[in-house]
């Protein structure tokens, strides 16, 4: 890098450039340039931010035209100006930056900053060797970063507060500024699939805390959940201002959305044929007793509780407690058939790959079509928690907190299901269970189909049993929970 001028000038045409690192909004690190300078988690940058929510070479600030300029290098829209993402920007005093989704901060400043007016935090990073000099910092700038980002904290609270802010700012200003029928629904879509994006975004957030064992960050992780059912609350309101559940509609066909909609699927995108297909499933029901059946075994065993209340602590909805109901009827014994991927058992019917990754020990019989005591996937707590957990990471990873999508996954085996599942875009709008039936309808297994359809007509009926006919009491009220 160029060494700075000696023309006293330089600094009028020029001014020096300063980047300091923020955490928790304190500043830790600074440092200086006169010239363009990148920014980015490789060596080759002049600014190293050793982090993987950073890409290789992130961002490039330049000077032009009297001013200095960011411009994002990412390529997918990681770097934020108050919760915005932005492409290119002309830095003024004090402008801090976000890189990468839960990356590092850092503050710019084109002003003159002479030692006597720095932060008190600042003038310490000096005398600390915080400061590298220009002709020097390419080489000191690994090795005092590693330092430096070592002893530092992530910064949960600031990132979910950007992401609360992006959502809920998409929300206030659709709300505000449109009120056409046909706008405020393109609006409301990109509220809904906003809020997905930041649902994901805690879920990672989340699961960075708990591997780092950050307590510090848990109370704004938690205050951001209240924030996420805000949101989740405004969107409603969109729902209801746009008559998708006006007044005098069917009652069987507002529990079909709701339960969508519980399940994590827009109702605003959904088919035009999947409420009368649900009520299809619904009928198949009615032709025998094994949900009744189903239901009373679950209660007397006190399964119903216990497997609500597990999938909550995950996060995910209680009613997937009728993903077990396909699997076995809440039978801990069952056993399925001989398949290429081993013997599945228990009442979710792991099979002992799986079963193995989310920790569950499997038995001297589980290569035989047996019950075995000595398997934990026949431990109705255990089993219960890994499943949980194993829904859970469906949802955050591969169906992008689609719920039906998770069902096709849980059912038609996820590393099967994922080689389709990824070829669809990586984000809530382009990759849920809508578009899912639209690529590869005549791809799916009619096992599949049936299984996903099974289970949301079931948790419909199960909403309000006596209007869909079933004399049975609601398994999932909030009494019993």
């Amino acid at each position: 890098m160029d060494q700075p001028r000696s023309n006293p000038l330089s600094s009028v045409v020029r001014p020096t450039i300063y980047v300091t690192f923020v955490r928790d909004g304190t500043p830790e690190l600074t440092l200086k340039f006169h010239d363009r300078f990148l920014i980015g988690n490789s060596l080759e940058c002049e600014v190293v931010l050793q982090d993987t929510d950073v890409s290789a070479v992130h961002a490039e600030v330049w000077f032009e035209k009297g001013s200095w300029w960011l411009r994002d290098k990412s390529g997918k829209g990681e770097t934020y100006l108050n919760g915005q993402p932005i492409d290119t920007l002309e830095l003024e005093s004090q402008t801090q930056i976000l890189f990468g989704m839960g990356g590092q901060v850092l503050m710019f400043d084109v002003q003159t900053m002479p030692h006597h007016v720095l932060t008190k935090a600042v003038r310490q990073a000096f005398r600390a060797g915080g400061y590298v000099p220009v002709g020097e910092h390419r080489l000191a700038t690994h090795r005092l970063l590693t330092r430096f980002l070592r002893m530092q904290a992530r910064k949960y609270g600031w990132i979910i507060a950007v992401l609360a802010v992006v959502t809920a700012g998409a929300g206030g200003y659709a709300y505000i500024k449109h009120r056409q029928v046909e706008k405020q629904q393109a609006l409301a879509q990109d509220v809904f699939y906003e809020m997905k994006e930041f649902e994901l975004a805690l879920a990672r957030l989340e699961q960075r805390i708990t591997e780092r064992g950050d307590t510090l960050s848990r109370s704004e992780l938690l205050a951001s959940r209240s924030r996420l059912s805000q949101l989740n609350a405004t969107y409603d309101k969109y729902v209801s201002e746009l008559g998708v559940y006006k007044e005098g509609m069917d009652e069987g066909n507002r529990t079909i959305l709701q339960v969508a909609r519980v399940f994590g699927e827009c109702e605003l995108t959904m088919p035009p044929d999947f409420v009368g297909e649900v009520k299809r499933y619904i009928g198949l029901w009615k032709l025998s007793s094994r949900l009744a059946r189903s239901l009373a075994r679950a209660e007397k065993l006190g399964y119903s509780k216990l497997i609500a209340r597990t999938l909550m602590e995950e996060h995910m909805p209680p009613q997937f407690f009728f993903l077990a109901l396909q699997e076995s009827e809440f039978d801990s014994a069952a056993v399925g058939p001989p398949t290429d991927y081993g013997i599945a058992k228990g009442m979710w019917q792991f099979i002992p790959m799986t079963a193995t990754q989310y920790g569950l020990k499997t038995g001297p019989l589980k290569e035989f079509a047996r019950m075995d005591p000595r398997d934990e996937r026949h431990r109705v707590v255990k089993a219960t928690r890994a499943a949980a957990k194993y829904i859970r990471d469906i949802y955050n990873t591969e169906a992008q907190a689609s719920g039906l999508l998770v069902m096709a996954s849980y059912n038609w085996g996820h590393n099967t299901v994922k080689k389709l599942v990824r070829q669809l875009p990586e984000n809530p709008r382009e990759r849920n269970f809508w578009k899912f039936l639209a690529a590869y309808r005549g791809k799916i297994p009619k096992q599949t189909y049936d299984y996903v359809f099974m289970i949301v007509s079931a948790a419909c009926i199960c909403e309000n049993p006596g209007l869909f006919g079933f004399s049975f009491p609601k398994p999932l009220s909030d009494s019993a929970l």
